[in-house]
């Protein structure tokens, strides 16, 4: 009697598990209330089918309007709600007309597709920043009237660690021009940069965009020529902070705009052998392009 439940109960969660099927969507409609699935006749579709479709979370049902034997166009039931997939989702097909809240199916399909699970990437990028200085304190120096600001370029190797986390290093040029009441100073520096990323999980309804936030330092040299004298020395930027957005623009290319705070130290010899340390506060704002390794 043992056996026979156990038998019994088997039959029943494998008719369960597999009751759930993996499809991909082809293609959805400029209207956004059909798509088109890569399955057919050969599958059991027939006109007039109804079916639920779940992914992230999200449970749809649809009517099949149109039928071939490898591929077929489902009309979501509700009216008011476009279809919440993308194209080449791969998205669970359940044979039911209810709508499934549980989250069973998607945690069947990460299981069992290897598709779906996580695969760390890495990537490239390079940005192209304009910064202007907020507050600024020099050693030996009463406070000043100053303007500063100037252009940054970066480049950076960056890895993911989980979905949300992520490591880069880069290198940073700057080249800086600073005002004052008696000259005009130019700077220029060098220096390479060690950042921890935490990305947010992506805006569906703003282009599967994401929101990034970092915290890193920076070391490098620094140097500055004051009509034709030049000092050159250290640079140190702690701390980095940057809130970025990055919107996709293929599956391997984002667009990037970023806004950053940074706090920069650098101490220079002078020429009479003295070193004269610099703090300054910046803000900028900048653009780049990452891309990922496929």
């Amino acid at each position: 009697m043992l056996k026979k439940s156990i038998f019994l109960l088997t039959i029943v969660f494998s008719s369960s598990l597999y009751a759930y099927k993996l499809t991909i969507i082809q293609g959805i409609s400029r209207s956004g209330q059909t798509f088109i699935t890569r399955n057919g006749k050969k599958d059991g579709v027939q006109l007039g089918k109804k079916s639920t479709f779940t992914a992230d979370n999200v449970s749809i049902i649809a009517k099949a309007i149109q039928v071939t034997r490898e591929f077929t166009q489902w009309e979501i039931e509700n009216n008011f709600t476009d279809v919440p997939f993308r194209k080449g989702q791969i998205v669970t097909f359940y044979d039911t007309q209810e709508y499934l809240w549980a989250l069973t199916p998607e945690k069947i399909k990460q299981k069992y597709v290897k598709s779906q699970l996580y695969s760390p990437r890495k990537s490239v990028s390079g940005n192209t920043s304009f910064f202007r200085g907020l507050t600024e304190s020099v050693s030996g120096i009463e406070d000043r009237s100053v303007s500063r600001g100037g252009v940054q370029f970066e480049g950076y190797f960056e890895r993911e660690l989980n979905p949300n986390m992520a490591g880069a290093v880069g290198l940073r040029y700057t080249y800086e021009t600073i005002n004052v009441a008696e000259a005009s100073l130019s700077s220029s520096r060098f220096i390479g940069i060690v950042e921890g990323r935490y990305y947010f999980d992506p805006m569906r309804s703003f282009y599967g965009a994401r929101v990034s936030f970092s915290i890193g330092f920076g070391y490098g040299q620094s140097s500055t020529d004051t009509d034709g004298l030049v000092s050159s020395g250290s640079a140190l930027l702690l701390p980095i902070t940057k809130l970025g957005l990055h919107l996709p623009i293929s599956k391997i290319t984002d667009f990037t705009i970023e806004s950053a705070f940074e706090a920069l130290e650098t101490v220079e010899q002078l020429q009479d052998g003295t070193d004269q340390a610099t703090n300054v506060n910046n803000f900028k704002i900048g653009v780049g392009v990452k891309r990922y390794f496929e």
